[in-house]
């Protein structure tokens, strides 16, 4: 038995030797030479601080992510994924044009070993920028509706102004700092702490991954009040051009909804504009007014119209002559048995001034031009006639009448 193993030995070693060429080749073909790309592997910036430390900021535009291709035996290359390597730019490095090339390691050391990688485009490209730094009030907003019969007053944030810094074209496009605060349905105090976001011009959303400010939130209470309505009285005020008149005044709307601490809102029942100024007008004045600037301190405006339109109508005075009869003179008091006769010794006519459509159509009956007896004695008497002002006419001259007094025979 012994020399049957032992017999041949010189063969079985070279079978053994062949056996295991065969698997070594074997293997080899199965586990054969490979590449693939490997998709979006972020890229590292390191040393920033050389660019912020010149009050500088960039902005990538191209190479924030790479792609490579990595060569090496099948098994290690179809077992690695993007989270498997590192790409790192050196921002210290920065070229004059603004790029820096992207270096690419895998993150095992063996894999290093055994693979090749080669970067599809190992250029970052960035954008430079001074830094400026804004401060910028806090808009409040509030979304939904307060339960009716309510409305919101003014809104109270802490902080009420935000420092942000960014890259002067950012900053540049910034109008305001906005927080939103749900009031839907609420009777009674709103507290809430929001992000505040920030908006150009045109009332886009401005990235906040391009700013940097130390507040993150912003605390907001909106009182909320109960509503009242009431009216709205309004007066004009100076005088028209020479001969011109203030005929009417008109408004709309003519009574608002107002909110306001209950003890405000008690004592509250009108609103009163009173600077309408008409001075120097020669023709119909048209205007809209903001009604808030006339609220009560701690009072707000509840209604969504925020202003009131006002027609002011002018017209222009006529002058008018008229001529008076004796039959146009009523003496009042006369004395039985006596009678009064009436002349006009310099003229029988007035003057008087009003707007042309109640002037013109005045009789001198109209005027009512009346003497008392009582003031006349017996024999001659001349009297100035006396004619009040009417809310339609003045009158600007009179005459004189002669008035004699005698016993009827």
């Amino acid at each position: 038995m012994k020399d049957k193993l032992f017999s041949n030995w010189g063969w079985k070693l070279l079978s053994l030797i062949l056996g295991f060429v065969v698997w070594v080749t074997v293997l080899n073909v199965d586990d054969y030479s490979t590449t693939r790309q490997i998709r979006d592997i972020p890229v590292t910036l390191i040393n920033t601080d050389a660019i912020t430390d010149k009050n500088q900021l960039y902005d990538i535009v191209s190479g924030e992510t790479v792609d490579i291709i990595v060569k090496g035996r099948r098994s290690v290359v179809n077992a690695l994924g993007a989270s498997d390597f590192t790409a790192v730019a050196d921002m210290s490095k920065l070229s004059i044009t603004n790029a820096v090339n992207i270096t690419v390691t895998a993150n095992s050391s063996s894999v290093n070993n055994n693979i090749s990688i080669t970067i599809v485009d190992n250029v970052l490209q960035v954008e430079l920028e001074e830094e400026q730094t804004a401060s910028l009030p806090v808009t409040v907003t509030t979304k939904g509706e307060t339960a009716e019969g309510y409305t919101t007053g003014i809104p109270v944030s802490t902080p009420n102004l935000i420092t942000v810094k960014g890259a002067a074209s950012v900053i540049e496009r910034i109008e305001k700092a906005e927080v939103q605060v749900d009031v839907s349905g609420r009777t009674s105090d709103v507290t809430a702490t929001c992000t505040p976001i920030f908006y150009d011009a045109n009332g886009d959303a401005v990235s906040s991954k391009k700013l940097e400010s130390k507040v993150t939130g912003v605390s907001v209470t909106i009182p909320v009040y109960k509503t009242k309505t009431v009216a709205v009285k309004l007066d004009t005020t100076g005088v028209p051009a020479d001969n011109y008149k203030v005929v009417n005044v008109e408004y709309v709307p003519n009574e608002i909804t107002v909110g306001g601490p209950a003890d405000v809102l008690q004592n509250l029942t009108e609103i009163t504009v009173d600077d309408i100024d008409v001075s120097g007008c020669s023709e119909d004045l048209e205007s809209t007014i903001e009604i808030s600037k006339y609220l009560p301190d701690g009072v707000v405006l509840a209604d969504e119209n925020t202003s009131i339109s006002v027609h002011v109508a002018i017209e222009r005075n006529i002058s008018r002559t008229m001529t008076i009869s004796a039959n146009d003179i009523t003496i009042e008091n006369k004395l039985t048995d006596y009678d009064y006769a009436v002349q006009f010794p310099e003229g029988n006519t007035v003057v008087i001034s009003g707007l042309s459509d109640e002037v013109a159509k005045l009789t001198a009956k109209d005027l009512k031009i009346t003497i008392d007896a009582e003031t006349l004695s017996i024999g001659a008497n001349t009297v100035e006639l006396s004619i009040k002002d009417s809310d339609t006419y003045t009158v600007d001259s009179t005459c004189k009448v002669d008035i004699e007094v005698t016993a009827m025979p």
